[in-house]
């Protein structure tokens, strides 16, 4: 298969929003038939899906300074409170609570895709009704197969400093090379090799030794999907459009 100089991804990818670049790398990936989007709506706030008693917001509170504090997630930092008020259990029902794409995604050809169908979708979605376009990992190559885009959702807040820890991350779970995005408060990163769905999986183990700084609650829902999804528009309580600050090298194949 053709190979791509990290150099000339670079100069493709570097600067572009997730629908773009997201094009070009697909095209370049080669072998796919089909991409997979769906729409994610964000939960109601958490006092509207449980029933919160006085434990319960003992918990939220004392969780919340502590996010302040060592900018952990939220639902870390109410597990780790939770010791502290032990019958605050209605929490422990939010944390399992998932919501599947499962029946709800729809296809796209990779050729409509790459050419400019990605983007036309992403430009028409009506962000302002609170949801967001994703793409999922889970794709359809012309072998039949359905084989995954790796993708990462990280928890660091944007900085120099909080770039550099992500590529290192990044680099070490997706060798063959990588593109990372700032989503606006954190960032993201799509692999540049399809995997199989066992190496999925234990991409995605290998993922969940990196938290926090590889989200954990990310991994744990995307684990019980089977699939992957990252934001490819505002909406859904984000105003930010994802998009390339960082080319990984490796190799992508085209």
């Amino acid at each position: 298969m053709r190979t791509v100089p990290s150099d000339l991804l670079t100069m493709n990818l570097l600067g572009l929003e997730a629908p773009r670049a997201l094009a070009i790398l697909l095209a370049r990936l080669g072998g796919i038939e089909e991409i997979y989007l769906a729409e994610c709506r964000p939960l109601a706030p958490l006092q509207k899906r449980i029933a919160l008693g006085d434990s319960e917001h003992r918990v939220i509170e004392r969780a919340l300074k502590q996010r302040a504090l060592t900018g952990l997630p939220f639902w870390d930092s109410v597990l780790l409170e939770l010791p502290s008020s032990p019958d605050a259990f209605a929490l422990l029902d939010a944390v399992m609570m998932h919501v599947s794409f499962r029946g709800q995604e729809k296809g796209l050809s990779v050729e409509s895709a790459i050419d400019g169908g990605l983007e036309r979708l992403c430009n028409e979605f009506p962000t302002t009704l609170g949801a967001s376009l994703t793409i999922l990992s889970e794709v359809r190559c012309s072998d039949g197969l359905k084989r995954h885009l790796p993708m990462l959702d990280f928890h660091a807040f944007t900085s120099a400093a909080s770039q550099r820890i992500v590529e290192a991350v990044a680099e070490r779970l997706l060798p063959h090379g990588a593109i990372i995005l700032e989503s606006g408060e954190s960032y993201h990163a799509y692999g540049a090799q399809l995997v199989s769905d066992s190496e999925f999986r234990q991409f995605m183990g290998q993922a969940m030794l990196f938290a926090p700084i590889v989200d954990r609650a990310y991994l744990a829902h995307q684990s019980i999907e089977g699939r992957c999804a990252l934001r490819l528009t505002s909406g859904g309580g984000k105003s930010h459009v994802p998009r390339v600050v960082a080319v990984l090298g490796g190799r992508i194949r085209g």
